[in-house]
């Protein structure tokens, strides 16, 4: 009995590649998200424009980097799968740095923590603060991590709701088009 309960948990725990954490209401996942990696067969959606402040106070537009590709990484610190994609997500950052921008977009945390965060873990790239949740909910963000692909049109091409590895990340850029 206590083997087949060991299985089971250990089963559930593959299963679940995302964290989520019980917030307000968060409305419905934005129109043309996925779960896949393919944009075959799928008509473009426009990517919804959005201000956040990056770590140094200035404000970042999502629409300040059409003509770049972007993947939007929606995390927490408090989010191990999250911790346990961003090396691989700065490994993706510098091998495309020429047209991809990847913008890691906290969830509903205070400043201080996501520095202490960033400088524990030695992050680099462009973190933006979304303290409020507003940006979260509007994209309908309702696990973490999240990424989404947005071509250089500022498209929304593709998106993954939990943790990636390398070759999925690659997968993703790859069909930003």
């Amino acid at each position: 009995m206590k083997k087949i309960f060991i299985i089971l948990l250990l089963m559930a725990m593959m299963l679940v590649s995302a964290c989520a954490k019980d917030k307000a209401e968060i409305p419905k996942d934005v129109e043309g998200a996925t779960n896949e990696v393919s944009n075959t067969e799928r008509k473009p959606v426009m990517a919804p424009d959005f201000e956040l402040k990056d770590m140094e106070g200035n404000t970042v537009k999502l629409s300040d980097f059409l003509g770049k590709k972007v993947m939007l990484n929606f995390w927490a610190t408090w989010c191990k799968f999250c911790v346990q994609e961003m090396p691989d997500l700065m490994k993706l950052q510098e091998a495309h740095k020429d047209d991809l921008v990847i913008l890691y977009v906290n969830v509903g945390e205070s400043k201080d923590k996501v520095q202490k965060f960033i400088d524990e873990h030695k992050l680099t790239g462009t973190v933006l603060l979304d303290e409020k949740m507003e940006v979260a909910s509007m994209y309908g963000v309702d696990a973490y991590p999240t990424t989404f692909a947005i071509n250089e049109k500022g498209e929304m091409i593709t998106s993954w709701k939990g943790m990636m590895d390398s070759n999925l990340m690659e997968q993703m850029y790859n069909v930003i088009k």
